[in-house]
């Protein structure tokens, strides 16, 4: 496989746009990694390849989408790097479909390895691209908090924008595949939140409630799985 460079998050600092990129990267290739060993070895691949497309489809492109929204030309060093970027985009996009479409394990793993690189190739050249980590540093600013909504287990909140956090995390839980499960963190109650969730569609999750307060409230969610 592509040989990539991994540098972990340094737990005291706020994540940069190199951070957030270390971890998109790092998933991606734990699942191509996944895709790449079953074909290699002769196993089964089914279950492999099918997570693959999951977390492409839920977690690789919606992170793309929210970065061509957030990432406007103003903070590029030049205009044009802005439809380089989208032309980028449409090249990982095109990878996932290859993985998609694959009719041999050993063309899925040639896809996955090819999705890899390209993502690599553009992150770094991105990096280079961008004017400061400074204003994506800002918890105020989306990309302090897009790749964990979109990615992580593990959500606070509060780290979320006031004004759309909440229709932000419902839309996260609408992505959640059948068993999948999610810890919800805040400083308030999360009831008034589990009700909207629950009058969209009583069925679709299981609250579990691990910390009722005074200060923090922690929950966990499960999508429930198809046959129940």
């Amino acid at each position: 496989m592509t040989a990539v460079t991994v540098t972990a998050i340094r737990p005291d600092c706020r994540p940069t746009l190199a951070d957030e990129h270390d971890v998109l990267l790092w998933q991606t290739c734990s699942y191509a990694d996944e895709l790449i060993d079953a074909a290699q070895s002769g196993r089964p691949a089914t279950r492999a390849h099918d997570a693959m497309l999951e977390f492409a489809h839920y977690r690789l492109l919606p992170y793309l989408t929210d970065e061509e929204r957030r990432l406007p030309a103003g903070e590029l060093r030049d205009d044009h790097l802005a439809q380089l970027l989208l032309e980028d985009h449409g090249r990982i996009r095109h990878g996932v479909d290859n993985i998609e479409s694959g009719r041999t394990p050993q063309l899925v793993a040639l896809a996955a390895d090819g999705l890899v690189d390209r993502l690599d190739r553009h992150i770094r050249r991105e990096e280079t691209w961008v004017i400061s980590d400074a204003a994506i540093a800002d918890p105020g600013n989306p990309a302090g908090w897009a790749l964990p909504l979109v990615l992580s287990e593990e959500i606070d909140l509060d780290s979320l924008p006031a004004e759309t956090g909440e229709h932000l995390l419902l839309q996260r839980l609408g992505w959640m595949r059948s068993g999948e499960t999610l810890r919800l963190e805040s400083s308030r109650d999360l009831h008034p939140l589990w009700l909207v969730d629950h009058s969209r569609d009583p069925h679709a999750h299981v609250w579990v409630y691990e910390k009722e307060g005074p200060t923090r409230w922690r929950a966990r969610i499960t999508r429930r799985v198809e046959d129940d």
